[in-house]
């Protein structure tokens, strides 16, 4: 069973998740208006002007059925608004609100801090060769993801 504590994607999930608890908890005590996961999950709409729901799912990894919840749910908070393709009735955009990025904004300062926190005991060449090896293993994977395709 200890072995299993060896594996990259483990070690890398278990931080992960604490990063995660941290950042939940500050959100929590400074009253961001938001929950953490809430936040992370528009960080796809802040990125691009706009994105559709097909979009947001491929990039977040959900179905369409959850990508349809979540964005029903942030419509109605006043968030996100769906922009109708004046082309393809059937396709929405999405677009953040001024009061979703306002709240997306207010929780900028909390990842900020969180930042310097997960980075407290890194030396400066230790920070640089962490995000060259994490460079490397998301390349690993995106290249196995694509190694079934035809050249």
């Amino acid at each position: 069973m200890n072995e299993i504590f060896s594996y990259l994607g483990i070690q890398l999930s278990e931080t992960l998740l604490l990063m995660r608890k941290f950042l939940s908890s500050e959100f929590e005590a400074k009253h961001i208006g938001m929950r953490f996961e809430e936040w992370i999950q528009l960080l796809p709409l802040m990125e691009k002007e706009s994105i559709n729901q097909k979009g947001l799912s491929d990039r977040l990894a959900k179905d369409k059925t959850t990508i349809s919840r979540l964005v029903d749910g942030w419509v109605k908070k006043g968030w996100v608004k769906r922009i109708q393709s004046p082309e393809d009735k059937r396709i929405f955009s999405l677009k953040l609100t001024p009061k979703g990025k306002s709240i997306w904004e207010k929780g900028l300062p909390v990842v900020q801090n969180a930042d310097l926190v997960f980075k407290k005991n890194l030396k400066g060449e230790d920070e640089k060769d962490l995000f060259l090896l994490l460079f490397k293993i998301q390349s690993s994977i995106q290249f196995s993801e694509t190694k079934n395709v035809p050249y």
